[in-house]
């Protein structure tokens, strides 16, 4: 059996999409109603409207997140985007398995003491340091090898959290970045197809970007 489908963390992550299916419709409504490209909001607006959202990935991507990391063999995994936790916990599943660690980040002080919480319930508060604040800030000098990194928060500032990031990426780590169908970032695609990655795009979810790193 593996982490991810032991009864404590598939009851933890059954509760959350649950609650998600409840909660996320009427937010989403709300801002839809606005009339407004969510990209014209600042960081800030954004935060404060979906403070209340999941906006998670789906099943199917955090189960290929998982296979991704443990595949990998990946100690080290770095999230952008904490959100309530769900994505963290398949991370944290695979972390687990492999001997390795979770370090997350959220902007929003809120989601993240309720995902403090969601990652508590599922066992992981052991395996998973919850950053707040400014990722570009916590991820800062990050200490290596990072095995593999997920990006799932702002997608404007995708390419500059990587570029934080790189120079603490092991050789062949894997960056997943989520929304990558729906909410394409052209600077960070230029970044990761120009060299130094080898990448694809995977039609799951809202579109995910899966790059390695080659040099």
């Amino acid at each position: 059996m593996t982490t991810l489908s032991s009864d404590r963390v598939r009851t933890t992550l059954d509760a959350l999409y649950a609650d998600e299916k409840v909660k996320d419709e009427p937010v989403v409504a709300a801002v839809v109603a606005k009339n407004r490209p969510l990209g014209s909001y600042t960081h800030q607006e954004q935060t404060e409207m979906l403070a209340e959202a999941y906006i998670s990935v789906p099943r199917e991507v955090g189960d290929l997140l998982y296979v991704l990391a443990r595949n990998r063999g990946a100690k080290r995994i770095v999230e952008f985007g904490t959100s309530f936790g769900i994505s963290t916990l398949f991370l944290a599943a695979a972390a687990r398995d492999n001997g390795g660690e979770v370090i997350t980040t959220e902007w929003h002080a809120g989601k993240a003491e309720v995902a403090a919480k969601n990652i508590g319930d599922a066992g992981f508060e052991d395996i998973v340091d919850v950053r707040v604040g400014d990722a570009l800030e916590s991820l800062k000098e990050l200490p290596g090898p990072v095995d593999m990194v997920f990006l799932d928060g702002w997608k404007d500032i995708y390419l500059p959290v990587l570029q934080v990031l790189e120079p603490s990426l092991a050789p062949g780590a894997l960056v997943v970045a989520d929304d990558m169908g729906t909410l394409p970032e052209q600077p960070y695609f230029d970044h990761v197809r120009a060299g130094g990655y080898h990448t694809v795009q995977v039609p799951i979810g809202d579109g995910l970007e899966i790059s390695t790193r080659v040099d």
